[in-house]
């Protein structure tokens, strides 16, 4: 081509690429403002997604804790069956008060047939004898089935072999009270055993993954959402049912408010219809309002399929009270960055054109072998990342079958005593101070027991200072990582030789964990160096993915932190080290 053509090529080729970025940016910039003001409502619904997700697997978690109480007072009622005569005419109160004390729980009652009701004859609390649940609506229907079948099918509450639960709730006999009772009626007595506890164990759990923690959590991520509000359309803007308890306090069921979770202050009257309409429509409804002389939107966004702690389905609208002058302030600060982008981009495009000139000379040759090298740099990089994600996914749920449904009473005292370790292992967990380590902790406890590992575990210093520095799935893969790869390693030691020890404190503003296990050959200095190395792995293979380590490593080098090892005659352990400012 002459070099004269060869220029008029260039001039044209740079007229139209600088008027193809002009247009293009001012376009973008005319459209940027109509496109953040509706990414505010779809954010919204984002959050409410990530609450209804975050919100039933709280469900879903609790039910499971509730049950292991259930089958723990079902284990009491077998108990007492053993201690006490067949016949409620031969047992004592003081008898149930001393039982009751001896099993480690609140009380026991014991429940007969009386004219058509089913009455409290017998406890070792004075306000439980003569106690009617003729009103008990299926509490009632469930008793009767237990005392005629020796089963029950309603579907509420836990159902094992001769013995039912219902869900915690108030208690009858002192409002103040929320208990979790049991029942348990296998024919050989005239009466039904009803142990019961003052429920803590839940609450505790509550407090440390619940619903208000949820929330909170949310409100603390960002900082233009004034409320969020769990409405239960069923009894919002309506009359809620009230009840008495026999020492005449007023109370409403668990499962009969008006607002499940989170607070109701930005208040507007057309929030009652606006619930209404958001569950009969199933589409979110967003309007603008004014309270107490707060310009503020609110987003209503209805979910229909969710299950609650009793396990049954239950409707419920989230509703997300944003602050329009912060989002705007947002949208505004957003504008101006986007502006800047484009001047930027367009100072960058002039000189990416002076460059593009001048490096066109290049072989083709060249320029596909370029290409090829950073195709295959970037396929290696989301293999890895996709590999990593497949590693990290765990199943934290474990099924646990009940020995005595199977009249083994022997077993049935060792796994007793296993729930007995596990709920003080429970109360370990929940003084961890801190939500995400302690979930993580609670599954490692889960897993431990089925692969027969002894897994101790001690955090302080926790609550002193604030991790935010630290994102909580990172935290996860770090914390999970390093305690699956010491799982990993101590299996192949007889039972009695496993053990795993975590520990984690905070020293100056620093992070440390440590994570040690025996284990049957110490790494030499060559294996320390290759352990971090992506597909790395001491497992046979086929046997495991050698990720593990590498994540750690590449997580820590992220926030600039550091992990060492150290090794004894037959003992390995992880030094991590986390910055948190």
């Amino acid at each position: 081509m002459p070099a004269t053509k060869k220029g008029k090529f260039i001039t044209v080729f740079v007229i139209i690429f600088f008027s193809t970025i002009l247009l293009n940016n001012i376009l973008y910039f005319l459209t940027t403002t109509e496109m953040l003001e509706r990414s505010s409502q779809k954010e919204s619904e984002m959050i409410a997604g990530d609450l209804r997700s975050a919100i039933n697997r709280y469900h879903t978690s609790a039910r499971f804790v509730e049950d292991l109480v259930g089958q723990e007072l079902r284990a009491a009622a077998v108990a007492a069956k053993l201690a006490l005569p067949p016949q409620a005419k031969d047992v004592t109160n003081e008898q149930l008060a001393e039982l009751s004390e001896a099993l480690g729980i609140s009380h026991i009652t014991l429940f007969q047939r009386v004219n058509g009701d089913i009455v409290g004859v017998k406890s070792s609390d004075p306000k439980e004898i003569g106690l009617s649940t003729k009103g008990w609506t299926f509490w009632f229907t469930a008793f009767q089935q237990l005392l005629d079948h020796k089963e029950v099918t309603i579907p509420e509450g836990q159902k094992l072999k001769y013995y039912w639960s219902g869900p915690i709730e108030h208690a009858a006999t002192d409002p103040t009270y929320i208990d979790k009772w049991g029942y348990y009626y296998d024919g050989t007595t005239d009466y039904i055993i009803n142990p019961f506890v003052h429920e803590t164990q839940i609450k505790e759990f509550e407090k440390l993954v619940g619903h208000d923690q949820i929330v909170k959590e949310v409100l603390a991520d960002n900082k233009f959402i004034l409320e969020v509000t769990g409405f239960n359309p069923k009894f919002f803007g309506k009359s809620i049912p009230q009840y008495e308890g026999q020492n005449g306090a007023k109370f409403t069921s668990l499962y009969e408010k008006d607002i499940y979770f989170g607070s109701y202050e930005y208040k507007d009257p057309a929030d009652v219809e606006t619930v209404q309409t958001a569950i009969s429509s199933k589409e979110v409804v967003t309007f603008s309002s004014t309270v107490d002389g707060k310009r503020l939107i609110k987003s209503f966004i209805p979910v229909t399929a969710d299950t609650d702690i009793v396990g049954k389905e239950f409707p419920y609208v989230i509703s997300i009270v944003m602050d329009y002058a912060e989002i705007r302030k947002q949208l505004e600060a957003q504008i101006m960055n986007a502006f800047y982008i484009i001047v930027l981009a367009t100072i960058l495009s002039i000189i990416f054109a002076s460059i593009y000139t001048r490096i066109i000379r290049r072989t083709k040759e060249d320029a596909v072998q370029l290409t090829q090298d950073q195709f295959i740099v970037d396929m290696n990089k989301m293999f890895t990342t996709i590999r990593g994600q497949r590693h990290d996914f765990i199943n934290h749920v474990q099924t646990i079958y009940s020995l005595i449904s199977l009249n083994k009473f022997a077993e049935a005292k060792s796994y007793t005593k296993e729930f007995v370790d596990e709920i003080l292992e429970v109360n370990d967990i929940i003084h961890i101070h801190h939500p995400v380590i302690a979930s993580q902790v609670q599954a490692k406890v889960a897993m431990s027991i089925t692969r027969k590992i002894r897994f101790s575990h001690e955090f302080h210093s926790l609550n002193q200072v604030s991790l935010n520095a630290l994102k909580s799935v990172d935290i996860v893969k770090i914390i999970g990582n390093l305690v699956d790869n010491a799982f990993d390693e101590v299996v192949k030691l007889p039972a009695d030789s496993r053990w795993v020890e975590l520990k984690g404190w905070v020293e100056k503003d620093v992070l440390c964990l440590s994570v040690s296990n025996p284990c049957l050959t110490v790494p030499d200095e060559a294996s320390l160096k290759q352990m971090f190395q992506p597909g790395f792995s001491t497992k046979r293979k086929g046997e495991h993915s050698g990720l593990g380590l590498s994540i750690v490593n590449d997580l820590l080098h992220q926030y600039r932190g550091g992990i060492r090892v150290t090794t004894s005659a037959d003992t390995i352990t992880f030094h991590v080290r986390l910055p948190l400012g």
